[in-house]
């Protein structure tokens, strides 16, 4: 009885252990990541300031298609994930290519906070030099995405620990947000990158000194194989849906890059103002990581799914509210809230249905899909917006974006029907 107890004791502390070291890095991660973390507000109000004096007509989708670009190493997950899982670095298929990104990320972001491009020609340059630590902060999210499914599906609290991976990266923009509109308000934009090469630091002593994982079962796979199990994925019709509904999801115009210049260019609101409502977002967010894991055993994903098309519909027409300071505090709070239950309906459904096997592959191949949807969005809605506004006005460029972006979720549902009934109990 006493062992028992002990036992359940230590595997209870195990799980604790988990949840702590994957929070810190996923923390780390949030801050580092390019386009939502801590730099992503002073590199926006850096090319906002570089746009040309005599024509601003085109600056609004210049600086959606910049950060489009920057999101393209998120579509070149599958890449990275087919890395982890068969090409084993140093005798480990996790560890090494954790510690390798951890040094690219300090070195990059360090870099970047002692050359600052000083003109709007640099603002190429400037993507150049984002690009490094974006696909780092990349390759980074794959391996930590392949390390919490196995340690997930292996004790059967993949949805905690999706919760906690979730709860992290918010918890990491609630403590960016203000720091980031108070940096780019007081023209200190250089300190942003400073912070993320110190706390690359941190994560790169994490990932060495506490990441543990057994000895690769794969490591003598040869490509042969890898085909085979890429094959078989390819003709796994849950998997092939599960994808399509992800990707359809994210195909919704009205994106951060847009909602950002809406709130500083036309409401006028404060960089400092963004700052906060981005905290007030990442508040919202991580209140339904929270909720979520209480009632994510309770709900089948035949009940949530609608949900989360629901949510998404919602967190990007509550926008049709904001007139002022105070009515964007509230919709951040009910879009990061909204948002958040809609992605994590998603990841866990993705996670669900992921091989264990080859988890950084397909979960990676997922999470591509998602990215490359946000990434078409982005250059669709800056192009979609100049289109409007050429005939009407900035706030009607805005409302179009959003009802085509509401429209396109809502269309999601006819892929989401399709997912297998077993995948959605």
């Amino acid at each position: 009885m006493a062992r028992g107890a002990a036992s359940a004791g230590s595997m209870r502390q195990g799980v604790v252990g988990l949840f702590l070291l994957f929070g810190a890095l996923y923390f780390i991660q949030g801050v580092n990541e390019t386009t939502t973390g801590l730099v992503y507000q002073p590199v926006n109000s850096k090319l906002k300031e570089w746009r040309p004096s005599n024509s601003d007509s085109d600056s609004d989708s210049e600086i959606t298609t910049f950060m489009a670009l920057l999101a393209v190493p998120w579509c070149l997950k599958p890449l990275f994930g087919l890395l982890s899982d068969f090409v084993p670095l140093c005798g480990m298929r996790r560890k090494s290519y954790l510690i390798g990104t951890g040094v690219v990320t300090t070195l990059a972001y360090l870099g970047l906070a002692y050359y600052w491009p000083p003109a709007r020609d640099s603002r190429w340059l400037l993507l150049a030099g984002l690009l490094l630590p974006t696909l780092a902060v990349t390759f980074a999210d794959v391996v930590l995405d392949a390390l919490i499914i196995e340690a997930g599906q292996l004790r059967g609290i993949t949805e905690r620990l999706q919760s906690v991976r979730w709860g992290a990266s918010n918890v990491a923009t609630i403590a960016t947000g203000a720091l980031a509109g108070v940096l780019t308000g007081w023209h200190m934009r250089q300190s942003a990158f400073l912070v993320c090469g110190l706390l690359a630091v941190a994560g790169l002593i994490l990932s060495a000194t506490c990441v543990r994982e057994p000895p690769p079962l794969l490591i003598h796979e040869d490509f042969k194989t890898v085909k085979q199990t890429l094959r078989k994925a390819l003709h796994s019709r849950k998997l092939l849906t599960v994808g399509a509904f992800l990707f359809a999801w994210h195909l919704n115009p009205c994106t951060s890059p847009l909602i950002y210049l809406h709130m500083t260019k036309t409401l006028k609101f404060s960089e400092q103002f963004y700052g906060l409502s981005n905290t007030l977002l990442s508040c919202g967010a991580a209140l339904a990581c929270a909720i979520y894991s209480f009632y994510c055993r309770r709900l089948s994903m035949r009940m949530m799914v609608p949900g989360a098309i629901a949510c998404g519909i919602v967190s990007t027409l509550v926008y049709f509210l904001m007139t002022n300071e105070a009515s964007a505090a509230v919709i951040s709070v009910v879009v990061g809230l909204t948002y958040m239950t809609a992605n994590m309906i998603q990841c866990d459904l993705a996670a669900r249905v992921c091989p264990a096997h080859a988890a950084g592959t397909i979960f990676a191949v997922f999470m591509a899909l998602c990215n490359i949807g946000t990434a078409i969005s982005m250059w669709l809605g800056g192009h979609l917006y100049e289109l409007v506004k050429r005939h009407g006005d900035p706030n009607d460029a805005f409302q179009a974006t959003m009802i085509v972006g509401a429209a396109l979720t809502l269309g999601s549902w006819s892929v989401a029907r399709l997912i297998p009934r077993d995948e959605t109990r």
